[in-house]
């Protein structure tokens, strides 16, 4: 699970509307397990987040997805 999210985060670099990839992750995100992410924590680059945020996409699909990566 932990890697189809670090998927999707490098396919958000490459996309001008990722709308639906960031549904997808924010999917993702909720089911895996927080041990999961912990280990996986060294390869999310969260660069292609902060810059859509940067460029004004969906907003509040970001920040749910910022929140669920904060919970670890």
């Amino acid at each position: 699970m932990a890697a189809q999210a670090l998927t999707l985060l490098r396919e958000l670099a490459r996309l001008e509307a990722p709308l639906e990839e960031l549904r997808a992750l924010h999917s993702v995100l909720q089911s895996v397990p927080l041990s999961e992410l912990r280990e996986q924590a060294a390869e999310l680059h969260l660069g292609p987040l902060f810059s859509l945020l940067n460029e004004n996409h969906r907003l509040e699909e970001l920040l749910k997805i910022l929140m669920l990566l904060l919970r670890f």
